[in-house]
């Protein structure tokens, strides 16, 4: 192995090229230990080490599966990247959708990522899997974020049709990203040019042109960085963000994932990648699973017959008429204040509903009687006729309904469909925009 095949980004990548290189040149381990730290791109080991290990790591297993027709084989490959933020703090759910191969991707475990995609080969798949760290590689070292703009400048891919003159010389594979400090976009395109090809004179030109700051940073393609592609960024000279320490950033990191250097490993087609996160799943599962299932739970219900709605269930058990009385007043109180909010008072007019039935067949006429039964949870009137009430008392009153309810009735199906009642009008009223 050259040691130039392979460029490591962590101290154990450093450590295992050492190995390598001690056992191919006959080399004492420390001095392989010299000459893996400098192919990282270090000064030497104690530089890699001060470098890398004051940075948080975050690993991140990168899988995709595949299915080889002809030989009617099949399997999955993997990728371990290391990475300074949780995948989560890295990109959300949004930037994702918008990017080309992280849209396709889902996460199995907060550690490990999966290609949606069953792949037509081991290599395509590998492939795959790099296209993807090289993203999140290149979102980290540049802090941009992918972007659905579609009127970004004059080089966004859109305006391929109708304005032909505004594009990029020689466009190919166009991405738009978002700086979120700046907040400007930054144009990508990733064309297949050669490494040491410097700006073209066109590219140059179209730059001065249309006021635009143009890079080729010395780090590799998103796209295909094996296959001869280079990335290209590009953004507004007078309002964009200026592409210089952009640059610097990709230039002196290591050398992009890529399928020609894979140091990952292959397994069975459905064999669970066994991360820290993955472990802590099947643990919680587990742990889950020792609790009663949902047929004991059952039985803390009975069934009632409701008119049109016909078999119901309800709470074996009973709540004082106290507590029905304050549920009553808390819940009036708040459709009061939430009449106009109509994903909140729906919800808490499905909550009366439920208590009324179930308080009726907790109690007869001869305990209470027609009067006091209509006024607990109806007419509005009697439930707080004090001055209006805003959006944080309204939830804190529904929150309070809450731990009644679930202080006074058993742990069952029933109390938790009308909880969920609950949680979903406090979800409406705080994202009402008052």
């Amino acid at each position: 192995m050259s040691e130039k095949s392979v460029r490591p980004s962590t101290i154990d990548g450093i450590k295992s090229l050492a190995a390598v290189l001690k056992r191919e040149r006959g080399i004492k381990y420390t001095e392989a230990l010299e000459l893996a730290a400098k192919v990282a791109g270090y000064n030497n080991f104690k530089h890699a080490q001060r470098k890398l290990l004051e940075q948080p790591y975050h690993p991140l297993w990168i899988t995709a599966r595949w299915f080889d027709r002809k030989s009617q084989t099949r399997g999955q490959e993997t990728l371990k990247i290391g990475l300074t933020k949780p995948y989560e703090e890295l990109v959300s759910p949004g930037q994702a959708r918008a990017d080309r191969y992280l849209c396709n991707v889902r996460a199995e475990a907060p550690d490990h990522i999966l290609v949606l995609s069953k792949l037509e080969g081991e290599e395509l798949a590998r492939r795959r899997v790099c296209e993807v760290a090289r993203t999140l590689q290149f979102m980290e070292l540049t802090g941009l974020k992918p972007s659905e703009a579609r009127r970004a400048g004059p080089g966004d891919r859109r305006y391929q049709r109708t304005y032909r003159d505004t594009r990029v010389p020689n466009q190919d594979h166009p991405t738009v990203w978002w700086d979120p400090v700046h907040k400007r976009h930054v144009l990508a395109d990733e064309p297949y040019v050669r490494r040491k090809d410097p700006i073209s004179e066109e590219r140059l030109a179209w730059a001065q042109e249309h006021g635009w700051e143009i890079v080729k940073p010395d780090w590799g393609s998103i796209y295909w960085t094996d296959g001869g592609c280079w990335l290209f960024l590009m953004a507004d000279r007078k309002n964009g963000p200026s592409l210089v320490p952009i640059a610097a950033a990709l230039s002196d990191a290591p050398s992009p994932a890529a399928a020609k250097t894979w140091s990952g490993f292959s397994s069975e087609y459905s064999e669970v990648v066994e991360t820290p996160g993955t472990k802590t799943q099947m643990m919680a599962k587990a742990a889950e699973e020792k609790k009663p299932r949902k047929a004991a739970r059952k039985r803390a219900s009975v069934a009632y017959t409701e008119g049109f709605f016909g078999r119901r269930l309800r709470p074996d058990g009973k709540m004082p008429i106290e507590a029905h009385r304050e549920v009553g007043r808390l819940l009036k109180s708040v459709l009061a204040a939430a009449e106009k909010r109509a994903g909140a008072s729906s919800r808490i007019k499905r909550m009366r509903h439920e208590l009324d039935e179930w308080m009726m067949r907790e109690y007869n006429s001869r305990v209470l009687d027609q009067e006091t039964f209509s006024n607990l949870y109806y007419h509005e009137g009697n439930g707080d006729p004090q001055s209006p009430i805003d959006r944080g008392e309204m939830i804190r009153r529904l929150e309070t309904a809450k731990a009644i309810l679930s202080r006074q009735y058993p742990d069952c199906p029933p109390l938790d469909a009308l909880t969920d009642q609950a949680d979903k009008a406090i979800a409406s009223l705080r994202s009402w925009r008052i």
